[in-house]
């Protein structure tokens, strides 16, 4: 399995890479709606804005801002916050733009990969029915 942070800076580069429109407040895709944040680690926020435009990011009480370089790029790097398993949002704002990530838990992130045995249906298990009536984790995230 491939460390964790390696993972992390490739997916930095490659959503980098893409160049959207400059003119608007973009996010690439890795942050959405019922995401999970790693606690007790600072947290980057990137994205696209309009060249020199000044970008906010606003989460649990904590405010950072930056300037979107002359292609429009940005980046912002949060403070390490504590666990929490209510949903809270991940505000970004500049200029006339806002973006709103909603339900974002901080938590433990796990990378997980290259083992056949997690596409093992919970169908297949022993007392699958039990189990699977019985799973209730809405702070658990899959995606």
């Amino acid at each position: 399995m491939k460390n964790p942070t390696t993972i992390f800076l490739l997916s930095l580069a490659l959503a980098f890479a893409a160049r959207p429109l400059p003119a608007e407040l973009r996010l690439p895709s890795i942050f959405g709606d019922g995401m999970v944040l790693q606690r007790d680690k600072p947290v980057s926020v990137w994205g696209w804005a309009t060249p020199g435009e000044e970008v906010k990011v606003t989460i649990s009480g904590q405010e950072a801002a930056t300037m979107a370089d002359a292609e429009g790029r940005w980046i912002i790097r949060l403070a390490a916050m504590k666990a929490s398993s209510s949903g809270t949002s991940l505000d970004v704002a500049s200029g006339d733009e806002r973006r709103e990530v909603t339900d974002v838990l901080i938590g433990d992130v796990w990378i997980c990969g290259g083992q056949s045995n997690m596409e093992w249906s919970m169908r297949a298990c022993r007392d699958a029915d039990i189990e699977i009536s019985s799973a209730d984790y809405p702070s658990i995230r899959y995606a």
